[in-house]
């Protein structure tokens, strides 16, 4: 008996323990505190969409100016390199020059050539002022050979110095290249997080306007809400489900499959079905949602049993009703398509807990979204096996 108590004890502390959360009770106030967050956290990535699209324009000139400075340090090294080859081309002609003034002065020196130029001038003052001019020309030569001698040297230095900074640049230009990597992925994730609360925020703003129109209050819920404008009944219950066309057949599995090459989890059953398929609602229920979820798509609020549910309808080629509109599982709700990202024409069929559109907004992610509240079509409604055709709902 003890044990039974304490067994009782255990599994009541546990239930204490788990989170009561209830989608009826969220009120029309809760969704307005839902958009203030959405938005404010679309106002966060913007900005820092814009941070992060400054400092990528910026790494992006830098890299610029870095390309422009390389191009100018090699320009420098090739006229510094043209330079110190015309020097040494000087210097061999002053070389040569000094050696032929050095030949005339020994020449001029001695024997009869001697008395040659001499005969030659107009006095011996004259003689010894060329010899004296002809010595100062060839020491003159001798100190212009040392000068471009130590230009060339100078230029060999700056060679160096400028290949040393060639290649510091390209490091910083390889750096900075790695950076504009980092930037430019992180402003793609940026951007795809801005489109999603972008969305989310957008769709909340219509669905608070549609109640709003219908003159609920924020402290009323949405069933509250409903229930004044279209009385009790506004979410028709129903007790199974059926299946979203007269025949089909089944082209995708709901979980894991490859697609493209990629592994990836499918949420929904694809019916492979000729485009302008009547597609029906798969049980009573009122639109929650017409646009362009996966394509152009239909949402369908349903209570089954008590439980809220809601059906996705994705790749139509357009609709035929609108948002807040009462549908039966007779009603056409929409022919199918291929729109959006499509392997070709057919309905995928996506069910979820819950109001999708209302209780929670966005598609994708681990919590509060429609992603992670769908169940297999299969456990509520009897579809063939993969491949096969059906011929009835």
């Amino acid at each position: 008996m003890m044990k039974k108590i304490f067994i009782y004890v255990f599994i009541f502390a546990f239930l204490l323990t788990i989170p009561i959360t209830s989608i009826h009770a969220k009120t029309i106030g809760d969704i307005q505190k839902e958009l203030d967050a959405a938005q404010k956290k679309l106002d966060d990535t913007n900005t820092k969409k814009a941070m992060n699209s400054q400092d990528l324009a910026e790494t992006r000139k830098k890299i610029n100016n870095i390309n422009a400075e390389i191009t100018e340090v090699e320009n420098n090294i090739e006229a510094k390199t043209k330079e110190s080859e015309q020097l040494s081309k000087d210097i061999e002609k002053k070389n040569e020059e000094t050696k032929d003034l050095m030949r005339y002065y020994q020449v001029s020196s001695s024997g009869s050539a001697m008395l040659e130029y001499i005969m030659g001038a107009e006095s011996i003052t004259d003689l010894i002022y060329r010899l004296s001019i002809t010595e100062q020309i060839s020491t003159y030569n001798e100190k212009l050979v040392d000068e471009m001698n130590d230009m060339i040297e100078e230029n060999k230095k700056i060679k160096q110095e400028l290949t040393k900074e060639k290649e510091n640049l390209k490091n910083l230009k390889s750096e900075l290249e790695t950076q504009e990597i980092v930037l430019s992925q992180k402003q793609s994730e940026l951007n795809k997080e801005g489109e999603s609360n972008e969305k989310a925020v957008k769709q909340m703003k219509q669905e608070l306007k549609t109640y709003r129109d219908l003159g609920c209050d924020d402290s009323m819920t949405i069933s509250a809400c409903y229930e004044k404008v279209y009385g009790s009944g506004y979410l028709p219950s129903g007790t199974t489900f059926y299946r979203p066309t007269t025949s089909g057949r089944i082209s995708s599995e709901f979980g894991k499959r490859t697609l493209f090459g990629e592994d990836n989890n499918h949420f929904a059953i694809d019916i492979a079905v000729p485009i302008g398929t009547n597609v029906y609602s798969v049980a009573p229920g009122v639109v929650g949602s017409v646009g362009n979820v996966c394509g152009i798509s239909v949402v369908v609020w349903h209570n089954i049993n008590g439980q809220y549910y809601s059906s996705l309808y994705c790749h139509l080629s357009r609709t035929l009703v609108k948002k807040g509109q009462t549908v039966t599982k007779d009603t056409i709700i929409a022919k199918s398509g291929n729109t959006g990202i499509s392997t070709g024409p057919h309905l995928h069929l996506g069910l979820a807990t819950g109001r999708y559109k209302s209780d929670y907004y966005l598609y994708y992610g681990s919590s509060g979204s429609f992603e992670s509240h769908t169940f297999n079509p299969r456990n509520v409604i009897n579809f063939p096996p993969l491949g096969s055709w059906y011929y009835n709902r």
